[in-house]
């Protein structure tokens, strides 16, 4: 139960702070607000803390959800004049986006917790992974035909770039400790 509130707290936390940051303005602090991949995370840690996939499905859903009630909150009360029920409404891709994203990367943080051989490694691995992989949906969105419409708003390039130049660095430290751990290979003479 401890470990219940524990995760409940930290998402509420962490969308209220998301809000702020957020502001509601364009520019460098909404397309931080707007990153995907630190919500994807809220549920993975979440599921990290589970000892099987079902648990880690329920636990990412719970603070995925925390998550996004701390952060409509805030944006009603700062942005809205406080109608959280209208913020809900106009959000509620997002809501619906997070009834999916919470459960599966909270599976699949309990899944690395249990079968992952090092489990930091796997999970920088993963943080990586995201991190390079958001920009490029993001410039994809650009491209694609029909995907505009999914991503709307107004962005900032020097931040993905940012968190590109983050997942590409994160990976190297992953693949570089994987080397270290493995060990000098001993080449034939």
């Amino acid at each position: 139960m401890s470990r219940l509130l524990g995760v409940i707290a930290v998402a509420l936390l962490f969308g209220a702070l998301a809000a702020l940051v957020k502001g509601h303005h364009d520019g460098v602090r909404d397309t931080i607000g707007n990153l995907s991949t630190p919500w994807l995370l809220i549920a993975l840690a979440a599921g990290l803390h589970a000892r099987t996939r079902l648990r880690g499905a329920v636990l990412g859903l719970i603070a995925t959800g925390a998550a996004l009630l701390g952060f409509y909150v805030v944006v009603a009360v700062t942005a809205d004049d406080g109608h959280l029920v209208h913020v809900l409404r106009e959000n509620r891709r997002w809501l619906f986006s997070g009834l999916v994203s919470g459960p599966v990367l909270g599976a699949f943080g309990a899944w690395l917790n249990r079968r992952a051989t090092d489990v930091p490694r796997a999970v920088t691995t993963v943080i990586a992974l995201l991190l390079i992989l958001e920009p490029l949906v993001i410039v994809s969105a650009r491209i694609v035909p029909g995907w505009r419409e999914v991503i709307h708003w107004h962005l900032s390039a020097p931040v993905y770039i940012a968190e590109a130049v983050l997942g590409i660095a994160l990976l190297g430290l992953a693949l570089w400790s994987s080397r270290l751990r493995s060990g000098p290979t001993s080449t034939p003479s």
